[in-house]
């Protein structure tokens, strides 16, 4: 009833296109509502500090993450969820978490980079959601580049002692048969 009371002034107009004007209007007004009371004003990065912009396969990336929720009155939990891929979209690591906010947070996290992973430029994916229509994804890149340096710093020094503890024993066993001859 209260709906034809409304409208009923725009069914007794004479001019049809003025008709289709004002219905038109009041149907985008309408949306306009719905969506500005559905759009959330949180705001979510993640922030790759300078250091770890360029790590190798095996070693841990450290990123950043800030959220803002200024509307929010309470605490909330938000699930993070972190997801490294390559360019080809294939996900090499992945971590989840759960965190309590207010109105804003700021924390540091990382993730493992896979030792088999190759040398190549990578994102990361930070994807905020709650338990009902709030899910926000943000990215950021960083590089992985060849561990090979890190192996051969890894290795140098052990091989430098097995050829030392060799050496010795070499060493020991001819002033033994030096000793033995005399």
């Amino acid at each position: 009833m209260k709906v034809q009371r409304i409208f009923k002034p725009l069914l007794l107009m004479k001019h049809q296109e003025t008709k289709r004007a004002i219905i038109g209007s009041v149907g985008m007004l309408f949306a306009l509502i719905l969506f500005v009371n559905l759009a959330s004003a949180m705001t979510a990065t993640i922030n790759i500090p300078g250091k770890y912009s360029e790590v190798s396969a095996g070693e841990n990336v450290y990123f950043e993450t800030e959220v803002k929720w200024p509307e929010n009155t309470g605490r909330k939990d938000l699930r993070i969820e972190y997801s490294i891929k390559d360019n080809a979209g294939q996900e090499i690591a992945y971590l989840k978490v759960l965190k309590a906010i207010e109105t804003q947070a700021s924390f540091m996290d990382y993730i493992s980079i896979p030792e088999s992973t190759k040398a190549g430029t990578y994102r990361i994916f930070l994807t905020i959601s709650d338990y009902k229509e709030l899910n926000q994804e943000v990215a950021a890149s960083f590089k992985i580049s060849n561990n090979s340096k890190n192996l051969f710093n890894l290795y140098l020094p052990i091989i430098l002692a097995v050829v030392g503890l060799i050496a010795i024993v070499v060493i020991i066993e001819l002033f033994i048969l030096i000793r033995k001859k005399s």
